[in-house]
């Protein structure tokens, strides 16, 4: 028989060893446990219930059942409450006289005294009612010899039939109908319900976490409306400062530019002053000129009119003189006269 040292299971179907011990031959039968890594409990119990069904109908009874407990499992978890609930539902409470409740694995456990007192543990809380009931509590330390002292105490044991063989091969009742398929009917049951339950339970989370989900896009929805009216709010302020700071310029620009047209016409203004000034300066210096000029001409015509009656007079002069004094005085004279009417003329210029 193979030996299961791992997390999976080692036996999937039944197996028959035979052994010779003390002169007698002993058939020995491996089982699959429930909670088994590859096959459903529903199957396992076929399986059991076929083999022994077909035993007890051979006329074969059981001596003995040795009911294994690794004590390397620090608590009594969910698998082997099953295990040891379906295992008193095959046996019966008849048969629990020829059952031996083993505890196996304790050299593996890290403490010597845990080990002793989880095995107490299961001796005076879950093995107490069927060793009340005539089983018998051993402990299994992976020798052989103590296996072979297990073996020898079920041998003088009355061979019993099961519950299980009774009911399926005596009452004539369907596997589902006797105590450990309504056990694990019960079971199945209690699983389905609690899956029914945790289905249930996750349709309401997930209803819980839809209508969460709803709220939370209803919510980002109307923050995302209220960001876009917040955008569109600042954008229409924008436009509208953009169109305010537009005005603001324009207004700036045709205050600077009216300032500048101002400023040439007074410019302008200035310039056609400063012209209407510059041409009156002009027509006053020529008024004064013309002025000047005819006071010149006045005094040159006063000036051309006595030189004329100095003349006239000199001539008279000359002529009265020369007739006193003779021709060659005459031209001496005339000479002088003319000479002194040049020199005259520039001084009254």
């Amino acid at each position: 028989m193979d030996v299961g040292r791992n997390l999976q299971s080692c036996t999937t179907t039944l197996v028959d060893a035979q052994l010779f011990l003390d002169g007698h031959a002993v058939r020995l039968i491996d089982t699959p446990g429930f909670s088994d890594t590859y096959l459903s409990d529903t199957e396992v119990l076929k399986r059991i219930a076929l083999y022994l069904e077909g035993m007890y109908r051979a006329g074969v009874k059981l001596s003995g059942i040795v009911y294994l407990h690794k004590l390397t499992n620090d608590k009594m978890v969910g698998s082997a409450r099953k295990n040891l609930q379906m295992y008193r539902k095959l046996v019966g409470r008849k048969g629990l006289q020829n059952v031996v409740l083993a505890s196996t694995k304790a050299q593996l456990v890290h403490d010597r005294t845990e080990a002793d007192y989880r095995h107490h543990q299961l001796e005076t809380t879950y093995w107490k009612d069927m060793i009340d009931e005539g089983s018998k509590l051993w402990k299994y330390d992976g020798e052989r010899e103590t296996a072979l002292r297990i073996v020898r105490s079920i041998m003088g044991n009355h061979p019993r039939a099961l519950q299980i063989q009774r009911e399926l091969v005596n009452e004539h009742k369907d596997l589902l109908q006797t105590a450990a398929g309504a056990e694990l009917n019960a079971e199945i049951l209690a699983e389905r319900r609690q899956k029914d339950a945790e289905l249930v339970e996750l349709k309401r989370l997930q209803e819980e976490e839809r209508v969460e989900m709803k709220k939370e896009r209803e919510e980002e929805r109307r923050q995302a409306q209220a960001d876009q009216e917040s955008i569109r709010r600042e954008v229409e302020t924008a436009r509208q400062n953009d169109r305010k700071l537009h005005a603001e310029l324009l207004e700036k620009q045709l205050a600077k530019e009216k300032e500048a047209s101002e400023e040439r016409e007074q410019r302008w203004r200035r310039e056609q002053e400063e012209i209407l000034e510059s041409n009156a300066r002009e027509f006053e210096r020529m008024r004064e000129e013309r002025d000047e000029a005819e006071r010149r001409s006045r005094r040159e015509q006063e000036a051309l009119s006595r030189y004329r009656e100095d003349q006239q007079m000199q001539q008279m002069n000359q002529g009265e003189w020369q007739r006193q004094q003779g021709y060659g005085d005459n031209a001496a004279v005339a000479f002088f006269t003319w000479t002194s009417a040049l020199l005259a003329l520039p001084l009254l210029i």
